[in-house]
């Protein structure tokens, strides 16, 4: 039994069943969970229509077209659920070919008697339990904190805003700070302590600010004192906006809360094996918290369900690529085995698709390596550059094999891997 369709619960149903086990998926709402329905995949779209209005405004400063982009919010957001529904009902059709059971509704779990209770009547019996329902926004308590929208809410915009207050300083904010500052919205992001900090890297921060988000003022170590109809009341006075929250996620385990353990911030406890205090009972993907991202979440699924289905599997965070979403994407690795404690070199982007027209301003991006010198071995890698979200999985993987040194066997598509190779080469020659 598996409750929560997204990629953890989704992929870990469809492996279980077509290795003969009977299956039943339970969605309380929508199948893909907050990827496809609230979060990535809406970010990814509506990112998609802000890099059209900035290539054409780069392209008309530069005197290669005449256009004017207009840019129609309502239509985007009808056209983008439009497509999400086409994608629910292809990934639903893929889900229930494999043999999984497919049950919508709103699941209870019964842990004395091992079943869970859908809409409060039908019952299913289980012998493992997999628990995969998200996170929600974190809505913190903030006087006035009702007249904020999340991220669940940007769809229902009726129009562009004229002035957007972002709360929050992490990936979500500088996401929606980049779409709607270059749909002309004037940006203000307050940040608690300091912007993007978990990239632990102050020349990234200001290279983002400085060259990825137009039209946005990034406000540090701000408290808030009160959120009104209209504008943010801050320690620093009063910043005028439709205000968006975007200060993190709340794990969904109050479904399993008196059943498994959880952390003080309501993680599901896990052990490597995704097993949590009753041993009947798996959970996996941002209900358990750790790095939230949609292939984490999806490789954490599969390790549970491997387990349930009686193999030793652990979940490897050693190396993980992550992504923030901008004009350039913003690439960079978290895990056991990242590390700075070597050389570190910086060297532009690369001049290539997506980033050849920036030439003439030198804004290609940046791309940084951390060498440990003795071994050669690389400790970290950020890139801000186009295809970047493409490049640090294949260099993880690289690394993974012990193989980073060499590259003589590997062409890529330029400019994927081509400017982190370069930077690799860079180290064996002349450090």
């Amino acid at each position: 039994m598996i409750i929560g369709a997204g990629p953890a619960g989704r992929f870990a149903a469809m492996d279980a069943a077509e290795k003969s086990n009977n299956v039943t998926l339970i969605e309380k709402r929508h199948i893909g969970g907050k990827c496809l329905n609230q979060a990535c995949m809406v970010v990814c779209a509506l990112s998609d229509v802000a890099k059209h209005v900035v290539e054409s405004d780069n392209f008309n400063e530069l005197g290669l077209v005449e256009s004017e982009v207009k840019v129609n919010y309502a239509n985007i957001a009808g056209k983008i659920k439009e497509t999400q529904k086409k994608i629910r009902h292809v990934i639903t059709a893929e889900t229930k070919g494999t043999g999984v059971e497919y049950v919508r509704g709103e699941a209870c779990v019964d842990a004395d008697r091992k079943v869970v209770i859908v809409d409060d009547e039908d019952e299913y019996p289980y012998d493992k339990l997999l628990v995969c329902t998200g996170s929600s926004p974190l809505i913190p308590d903030i006087p006035g904190v009702e007249n904020a929208y999340t991220y669940k809410d940007t769809l229902k915009f009726k129009q562009i805003p004229e002035k957007l207050v972002i709360i929050g300083g992490g990936s979500t904010a500088a996401e929606y700070a980049n779409i709607f500052s270059s749909f002309g919205s004037q940006v203000d992001i307050l940040c608690r302590s300091s912007f993007l900090k978990m990239l632990g890297d102050s020349e990234a921060e200001e290279y983002i600010v400085a060259n990825l988000l137009k039209n946005t003022i990034v406000h540090e170590n701000v408290e808030i004192k009160e959120i009104t109809d209209r504008s943010v009341i801050t320690n620093y006075g009063e910043i005028e906006g439709t205000v968006l929250l975007a200060a993190g996620v709340t794990p969904n385990s109050d479904i399993v809360k008196d059943i498994v353990d959880v952390d003080d911030d309501g993680h599901i406890i896990v052990d490597s094996h995704m097993q949590t205090s009753n041993p009947d009972i798996y959970a996996a993907g941002d209900v358990i918290g750790g790095l939230l991202s949609t292939p984490v979440s999806r490789m954490e699924g599969m390790v549970a369900i491997n387990n349930i289905m009686g193999n030793d599997v652990e979940a490897d965070y050693s190396l993980i690529p992550l992504t923030i979403t901008l004009n350039y994407d913003v690439s960079y690795m978290k895990g056991d085995n990242v590390n700075n404690n070597g050389k570190e070199l910086t060297l532009p982007g690369a001049a290539g698709p997506s980033s050849f027209w920036n030439m003439l301003t030198g804004k290609t991006g940046i791309t940084k390596e951390n060498i440990d010198l003795q071994s050669g071995k690389i400790n970290n890698v950020l890139a801000i550059t186009p295809s970047s979200n493409i490049a640090l999985p294949y260099m993880i993987k690289i690394m993974k094999d012990n193989n980073d040194d060499d590259f003589s066997n590997f062409l890529e598509i330029h400019p994927t891997t081509d400017g982190i190779f370069k930077l690799a080469q860079y180290y064996k020659r002349y450090m």
